[in-house]
Formats: structure tokens, sequence, C-alpha cells
């Protein structure tokens, strides 16, 4: 059966491109084009190229068995360049003098076949098991910025309002990073240095990827939804309103002055941007979302490299010396890192630089740093400051203090035992600053509304149907159970092949978390026996059960963005759920995961216009 697979993953690029040759010579070329057989000169040279690339993947085919260790070379250079090209279409022609549309449109039906027959090829030698050569992984890498960095200046120079070379010192920064990041792995540096190389790297990969996406899709300046920056703005001249509003949406007007109706972290770590460059209205939204991004990237993968070195974190392996990682521990912190930066909601809410967005990615950011905290063993304070801080982002989050509690019985005695003393030591020292910061958040509804529990939700210039519902049912009431229940675990989003729209088409409600990110499934596999386990899902529960009563579903959205706020502890389990091992059928659910996460986002800026 294997060898039955093997050969048809072989053979399928050679049918393929015998099916591309006829649709590229199905029609002929209009008449004052053609010039020989009724076909253009260029449509001639494409079914030639066409036709050399049938006989090259015919002879791939009958040599399947030699070493063909060179074919990763260049099935992955096919597929990056035929990709770019692919991905850059969407940039305008008319009026730019820009032609990349114009030749992409022409060879389309060729690159598309560039483009599967590499991911082909690549899956056939892997399945193979074929030798890959040295300095493949630096080699292809390398090519893909590369090219990149020409299209992107390319376009730049054309389309005026571009401004993509912002990004190239970035993209190269993510390169440089990975490149030493691998020359590290294989030396005997300590483990530590490692680990930072590899944050390093995931930081500037991170940002880079979502900052080069969100240009893709043209939300390259500030969007008027932002208002962080113009909260940032008020706070230096001493003021809780927006000054000059950029628009209305989503704001709360009391006694004729506009507020931010949210909790005011990000607008907070935005201050001493705004103090540097001298106004808060030059900070670039997208930016700031997507360094965000970046920077979640890191902490997945330090978060998850720290659990399997660290002695007494929740995934620990004992590692034969201090320099090697222990088991696959490397393996599996990186596809969960993946997988929850690219494979889920994150991804599109690091493109977008708007108000909601930006307090849901620096939830992540705040939860993941606590479990950092107790994972490494720091003062249960700082543990308690980073948690508050994620409160000060969207309050619903404070379920995830039973998750650090967890971590930190699960380091101290096994289950079901508990060391009563240094518990109720450590609860105390952590839970104080989350209490300060929700005492912080009354008093500033206090300043702003005039009444301690109002956070401006109920009168928000926003949608109506929100606004009806909590007017008539409250912040939170079973009444909501059955829609978000729906949204949360059953919905599928719409597919649409009549050619009218683009074919991925969901509800703006947002649909299944398992859907959107199928290696979900596998923290049903992480139950054990022990506080980890016990305490983490119980957080989970819990903050499931609170959104499950929230007065909306996310609103407008790509897939279910609240699943980040418990996106810390998911991972966690999820790692414990793969058992140390990163199989096929994970890493195909990823590949999954990380393709309809990108038509998410294409939907959300092009396929809805």
């Amino acid at each position: 059966m294997k060898r039955t697979l093997q050969n048809i993953l072989y053979i399928l690029p050679f049918f393929g491109g015998i099916i591309t040759l006829f649709i590229i010579l199905a029609e002929h070329s209009e008449e004052k084009n053609a010039w020989l057989f009724g076909f253009s000169k260029m449509r001639l040279l494409l079914a030639g190229t066409m036709l050399v690339l049938c006989v090259f993947s015919f002879l791939v085919f009958m040599f399947r068995k030699k070493n063909l260790k060179y074919l990763y070379y260049l099935s992955g250079a096919m597929g990056i360049f035929a990709g770019e090209l692919l991905l850059f279409v969407r940039f305008p022609a008319d009026g730019t003098g820009n032609m990349l549309p114009v030749f992409t449109d022409r060879t389309k039906p060729l690159l598309v076949w560039m483009l599967a027959s590499g991911v082909i090829w690549l899956a056939a030698l892997r399945w193979t098991e074929k030798q890959r050569p040295g300095g493949w992984i630096i080699s292809l890498s390398g090519a893909a910025a590369a090219v990149y960095l020409v299209i992107s200046t390319y376009l730049d120079r054309k389309c005026w309002n571009l401004d993509l070379p912002g990004n190239v010192p970035f993209t190269a920064a993510a390169w440089l990073s990975f490149v030493v990041w691998l020359a590290v792995l294989k030396s005997d540096t300590p483990r530590g240095w490692k680990t930072a190389a590899g944050c390093l790297f995931f930081l500037c990969a991170g940002f880079s990827i979502t900052r080069i996406t969100g240009m893709w899709m043209g939300r390259v300046h500030t969007h008027l939804g932002s208002y962080w920056n113009e909260l940032a703005e008020s706070f230096l001249h001493g003021r809780l309103d927006l000054m000059h509003p950029g628009g209305y949406h989503d704001l709360t007007m009391y006694e004729g002055k506009w507020y931010v109706p949210n909790p005011p972290m990000p607008g907070i770590l935005l201050i001493p941007w705004a103090a540097l460059l001298g106004s808060a209205y030059k900070i670039n939204m997208p930016v700031y979302s997507a360094l965000i991004a970046g920077i979640n990237t890191a902490l997945f993968f330090l978060m998850l490299i720290l659990a399997y070195t660290r002695e007494g974190g929740p995934l620990y392996m004992s590692g034969t010396d201090g320099t090697s990682y222990p088991g696959r521990s490397l393996s599996v912190s990186v596809w969960v890192t993946v997988l929850f930066v690219f494979g889920s909601a994150h991804f599109w809410l690091g493109t977008t630089g708007q108000m909601w967005f930006i307090s849901q990615l620096l939830v992540v950011t705040f939860t993941l740093l606590a479990c950092i905290c107790v994972i490494s063993g720091f003062a249960p304070v700082w543990a308690g400051i980073a948690l508050g801080c994620g409160v000060m982002c969207r309050p619903n989050i404070f379920p995830v203090w039973l998750c650090l509690l967890a971590l930190r019985l699960y380091q101290m005695r096994p289950f079901p035992y508990v060391n009563w003393k240094k518990t109720i030591m450590w609860s105390l020292a952590s839970c104080i600053p989350v209490v300060i910061s929700a005492g912080f958040l009354l008093l500033y509804n206090k300043l702003r509304f005039n009444d301690w529990f109002d956070f401006g939700y109920v009168t928000i210039n926003g949608a109506e149907w929100i606004l009806d519902s909590v007017g008539e049912y409250g912040m939170f009431h079973p009444h909501f159970l059955k829609i978000n229940a729906r949204v949360m675990f059953f919905e599928l989003p719409r597919l649409d092949f009549s050619g009218e729209r683009f074919f991925f088409y969901p509800y703006v409600a947002g649909y299944s978390m398992f859907v959107m990110t199928p290696p979900l499934v596998y923290i049903f596999r992480s139950f054990r026996k022990d506080w980890f386990s016990a305490g983490t899902w119980a957080s989970v529960l819990l903050s499931v059960g609170l959104l499950l009563l929230y007065h909306n579903t996310g609103a407008e959205q790509v897939g279910y963005r609240y699943m980040l706020d418990i996106a810390a502890p998911l991972a966690l389990l999820m790692a414990a759920g793969m058992k140390g091992k990163t199989g096929k059928l994970f890493k195909a659910l990823t590949i999954f995961a990380i393709a309809e996460s990108f038509a998410g986002i294409y939907w959300w800026y092009m396929g809805r216009i």
C-alpha cells in the first residue's frame, strides 16, 4: 500500500502537466496576436515550457528509486517562486505600470502546476525518506527571502502607495536569525543560548510574516478604528477621553466626550512610544499589532521549551546534558508554536491594528508571560503582575489563574497532596496584583463615567443588535448560551464555488475553533492524574463557561477569536496530548489550519468586497 501511494505521488506531476498543457492550448489567441497555428508567441512559449516540464516530471517518476536528493532544491525553488508570484498578483496593474499581475495572469496555469508539483515532490521525497542535502533549509529559506525582496522592491517602485521596503530589514533579520539559530542548534552551545536564539528567530519571523501578510491585504497604514494611539495621546495630555477621534464606531459618548470603552492597557503601553516620537498619531497601528504577534510567537516557543526542560515543568523530559533538547521536545514546541500563531485567529488579528483585536493579542502576551513566570520558578508576584496586565486588556481572563496555580501545585507535591501553607502564601502573592488591576479598572470607570461598574459597553456606539442584547439581558446571561455554543463548537464556514465570489466565505459571526484549528482535538489526549492536568482543564472549562454566557460571539471575526483568551493553557494541554511526538497527522492538520487561516485573512480584506 505504501509503495502504491509513493508511486501515485511521483506520477501526479506528470498527469497534472498534461492537463495544464491542454488548458494552455484550450483556446486560440486573439487573431491580431496569432503567430503559428492560431497561437501567440507567448502561448506557444508557455506550451513548450510545459511540455519540457512534463518530460522532466516523467523522468523523475522513472528514476524515483535513484538518489533524488537534489530534487529537494528544485521542488522547493519551484514552489517558492510560483507561490510568491501568485501571492503578489493581488497588487494593482491599472495606471501604475506594474506588469506583474499581467504576467501572472498569463502564466497562471504554469505557476499553479509549479506550486502544486513542488509540494507533491517534497511530500513524495519525505514519504520515501530520501535524505535531504546539507544546507537545504538554509538555501531555500534564503531563496524565499530573496524572491520576496526583489518582487517587493519592484512593486514599491511601480505602486507608490504600498510602502513595501519598510519590511525589508525585518525580512532580512528573520532569515539571518534563522541561519544563526540553525548554526547554534548544531553547536555545543548551552541550551539556554539555543533557546534565546530560537526566541529571536520566532520574534523576527512572527513579526515579518504577519506584517507582510497585512501589506498583501492592503493594511499598510493605521485604520480609523484603531483608537489606542489616540488614547495614548490623550493620556500624555492628562485626559481620559479622545481629543480628536478619527472615527466614532465602537466608542462610548459620555457628557459630550468620546471614550474608548475597553480597559486601557493597550493604550498605556503606547505612552513611551508616543513620547519618543513626539506624537502618538505617528504610530503605525498595524505595525504595533504585528510586533505583538511577533512577541507572542517567541513567547509560545519559550513557554513550551521551558515546560519541557525546566525540572518541575508540566512536560519535563530529562536530557543527557545541558546542550541538547530532550527527546522531540524541540519539534513539538516548534509545531505547536506555528499552529497557534498562524493556524488560529491569531494570524488574522496580527494584521489588523484595530482596537478590539489588539486587546485580544495582548491577552495572549500576558497570559503567556504569566505561565512562563510560574514554570521558570519566579516569585509569584511576577505571575500576578503579568495576569493583572492581561485583566487590564480583557477582565474575563481571570480563570487563567487556575492554570497558574496548577503549574505551581505540580511543582510542589504530587497529586493529590497539597502543601497548604506554601499554596496559600503563593496564592495571596499572585492574586494581589490581579486584585489591584481589577481595582484600577473600577477606578478608571469611575473617573470616566462616574460609575464604578460602568465599562461603557451598554452605551457604546456599536451594532444595534449587540446593544439590544446587552440592554435586555446584560453582559452575561444564559440566553446567549445557544448561539455561543453553536459558533464556538459547531458552525462551519461556507464554501462557494459559483465563481461569483471568493470560494471561502464564512459567516462574520465566526465559526468553530475546532474547524479553524483542527489539531485542537489533541487536547483531549492530555488527561493525566496530576495537578497540572486538573487545574489547567479547570481553567479552560471555566473560561469556556464564561464565554458561553457572553453577550456576543466575537462580533465580526475570522474563526473564533475568543479562543485566544486561553491560548496559553491550550498550548500546554496540546503539547501534553501529543506525548512527545509530531506525527504526520498533526503536521497535516497544522498545514491545513495555516492554509485555512490565510484563506480567512484574504476573505476578510478582499473576498468580502
